[in-house]
């Protein structure tokens, strides 16, 4: 990408240098509102567009407790689609017959 940026600079500083500086003083500021304007672009649409990657993070939760099968949870569960995760000083999970989890679950 840095090499054709380069590239594309050169060829353009080249093609002023050939012009009159009142010509290419006006390319060159058409040039520059496009690119100004192409920036914008793509900075709104990285914006708006969701990579689905996503950072959690858990910190000093506290006491879970499950009973008849259930599911104690003092850190966290996420989809296989989430992306890192950051758990740490979770609380104290008990599960009577069921599941307990103190650190991060993937799910899914």
């Amino acid at each position: 990408m840095l090499v054709t940026t380069l590239l594309v600079l050169a060829v353009l500083a080249g093609a002023l240098s050939l012009l009159s500086w009142d010509r290419a003083n006006q390319v060159a500021g058409m040039v520059s509102a496009a690119v100004g304007v192409a920036a914008l672009g793509v900075g709104v649409c990285t914006l708006l567009v969701s990579t689905g990657s996503m950072s959690i993070q858990v910190s000093r939760t506290g006491r879970a407790t499950a009973t008849g099968g259930g599911d104690a949870n003092t850190g966290a569960v996420v989809s296989s689609s989430d992306g890192a995760v950051f758990v740490e000083e979770t609380g104290e999970a008990r599960a009577d017959g069921g599941s307990a989890n103190t650190a991060y679950r993937r799910q899914g």
